[in-house]
């Protein structure tokens, strides 16, 4: 067994206040046996260097160290490959001179009463915390399988030489372990430095998802915590309780950027209180956390702080049928005057279409769906590639196995530029007079078609890797679709991505209120990696949203009258309120038989001659003279 990353994670959190000496010159001096009373000859820089090597370079690649412990950067707690023999023989000389005998550059010993100096005149109420400085110390080990936290204590004690009355005086044992303080496997580079940061010099991670989303004071709900799955989460909600919102603050989480309004903070919050809290990280590293806060004075919210980690490729279709792209190996020559970040673009549905700076072919952003998609079918080998993925998303993304949209040829209609065409049974319909449902569904095909191969061309030029993750929003997922189409909208989506772009991780964000799209999440929802968020408002007036467990219902009915959805019937409003008079009439000691004819005539107005309430009431009724 290992130390675990959320113990080290802990641990650090316990040490970041310990001065560096006791955790790097007192290790040193205790491991070289450094006498009392007298000095002796030793060499700091070397000694020094041996402790930092082993137990303070987290990164390979780095020629320098970490230092975990107080310091006056703790934005910065990377130190020079020099450290040992300047910063900390300076600061152990200096500092720490009466605790130790030092009359000449390679003399050093301790003085008679260095532990009681040591205890009151630097550690003064605190204690050096044993365990916590034995997880950093040996993060790497591995113990056995029942391997209590003395043990490790007494590892830091026995390997350091540290006396009973060093200990008794200068440490503490009282921490107590996380839960899960041991792990399988040792806790990899990545997560180390997940947790740590990175080195100077060093490109932070990327393909960083959301982990976690809290709004104080903002929008709807006086508080909202989102704590999305790793894979597919899926948003439920009424008209009007948050839903476009949060996917809207999900993409400033990850982007930094707004993509219409930003959010505002509600009317009567406390002027310290509204706030933005986000966590992102990758599904190998620990997570960055950041907090921002809306400034009242400049109307606006604080600049997100720049990140550890880079968040990975991402695509927002909005309910408007516009997109946002996020691509961050997009150089940084491509900034443009509609963003100031040149990772962000967004594009409003004519310009997904049309394409953005169309008649300026220099400042040319997207060519839009009407010409890429010419252009990858007559292109040849060199656009084979896209083309081959749009069809195979538009095959994927169909409405049934009977209705394949595929893709027929090109054809003129009033002006010169070449249209593309879907083969339908009866003709050839130009793309641009289909359906709005058809039209939804190609423009998704296309934008990620194109976001992608874009991204592994700016990758390629920035000579950058591409993404290993992708993360994906959809607004309003059954907008325009037919119920046929709605019931395999969902597996549909996560299957062409996959197809699209193979071992890249994905995490999707869709907000639906289709209890047909519910039904059809069933073949492939999974909660060890998919979650379902439900919003809704209390008896207060409150909105929440919760985390509901899914459970398969079956039928779309089903649905309808579950907890998601909250309909008494799956029929009309009139039909659901007639039957609830029926049954209410039922229970009745003694019903007139005018109000059974009132309802019985509501129930023959609204129900269906063979709807399965009509064998319940009609023995009912001829009891009380209705036929």
């Amino acid at each position: 067994m290992f130390i675990s990353a959320e113990q080290i994670s802990r641990s650090l959190e316990a040490i970041k206040d310990l001065h560096p000496f006791f955790g790097m010159s007192f290790l040193a001096f205790k491991q070289n046996k450094l006498p009392v009373g007298v000095p002796c000859s030793i060499n700091f820089s070397r000694v020094a260097e041996e402790i930092l090597d082993r137990h303070y370079r987290p990164s390979a690649t780095y020629a320098g160290f970490y230092n975990p412990f107080q310091t006056s950067r703790r934005s910065n707690r990377w130190l020079a490959p020099r450290y040992g023999s300047t910063s900390l023989q300076r600061i152990t000389k200096d500092t720490f001179a009466d605790a130790l005998l030092h009359p000449s550059e390679h003399e050093w010993g301790w003085r008679e009463d260095y532990i009681r100096v040591l205890r009151d005149q630097h550690l003064k109420s605190r204690r050096i915390p044993a365990f916590d400085l034995a997880v950093w110390l040996f993060r790497e080990d591995e113990w056995p399988d029942r391997a209590t936290v003395q043990a490790v204590r007494r590892c830091l004690v026995k390997r350091y030489r540290i006396t009973r009355e060093e200990y008794g005086a200068l440490f503490d044992d009282g921490q107590e372990p996380a839960a899960e303080w041991q792990s399988a496997a040792p806790i990899s580079e990545t997560e180390l430095l997940g947790i740590v940061g990175h080195p100077p010099g060093t490109p932070p991670p990327a393909g960083a998802a959301l982990r976690y989303l809290e709004l104080r004071g903002v929008g709807p709900a006086t508080r909202m915590s989102y704590e999305p799955a790793d894979r597919l989460n899926i948003v439920t909600g009424d008209n009007g309780l948050g839903k476009t919102f949060l996917l809207d603050c999900v993409w400033w989480a990850l982007t930094g950027r707004w993509v219409s309004e930003p959010a505002y903070p509600q009317q009567d919050t406390p002027k310290k209180y509204p706030a933005l809290g986000v966590r992102v990280g990758t599904l190998a590293g620990a997570p960055q956390s950041f907090h921002a806060r809306y400034d009242w004075d400049r109307q606006e919210w604080e600049a997100p702080p720049k990140r550890d980690v880079v968040t990975a490729l991402a695509v927002y279709a909005r309910h408007d049928s516009s997109f946002a792209i996020w691509d961050p190996a997009r150089p940084e020559s491509a900034q443009n005057l509609r963003d100031a970040s040149p990772q962000h673009l967004s594009l409003s549905r004519e310009e997904v279409w049309s394409g953005v700076g169309a008649f300026v072919p220099s400042d040319r952003i997207c060519n839009g769906l009407i010409a890429d998609w010419v252009l990858w079918q007559v292109g040849g080998d060199r656009y084979a590639q896209q083309f081959s993925a749009l069809v195979e998303c538009l095959r994927t993304l169909s409405p049934s196995e009977e209705e394949q949209l595929t893709v027929g040829e090109p054809m003129r209609l009033r002006g010169a530029q070449e249209i593309p065409t879907l083969a339908m049974p009866y003709a050839s319909v130009p793309i641009t007079i289909a359906s709005a449902a058809v039209k939804r569904v190609a423009a998704l095909a296309y934008m990620l078609v194109w976001t992608w191969f874009e991204h592994a061309r700016n990758a390629s030029a920035t000579r950058r890797p591409t993404q290993r993750a992708l993360v994906l929003l959809v607004d309003e997922v059954e907008a325009h679709l037919h119920p046929r189409w709605q019931r395999l909208i969902i597996p549909a989506i996560m299957e062409v991505v996959k197809q699209l772009a193979p071992g890249v991780a994905v995490q999707v964000h869709l907000a639906t209120h289709s209890p047909l799209v519910m039904a059809s999440a069933e073949a492939i929802f999974d909660e060890r990696t998919d979650d379902l968020h439900h919003l809704t408002i209390d008896d207060q007036k409150h909105v929440t949203l919760e985390e509901l467990k899914f459970v398969k219902r079956g039928t779309a009915d089903a649905w309808l009258m579950s907890d998601v959805f909250g309909l008494g019937q799956p029929r009309s409003q009139g039909a659901e309120r007639a039957i609830n008079d029926a049954k209410t009439l039922q229970l009745a000691n003694s019903p007139s038989e005018q109000a059974v004819k009132d309802v019985n005539a509501r129930l023959l107005q609204h129900l269906a001659p063979d709807d399965d309430f009509w064998p319940r009431w009609r023995f009912f009724a001829t009891q009380h003279g209705v036929r």
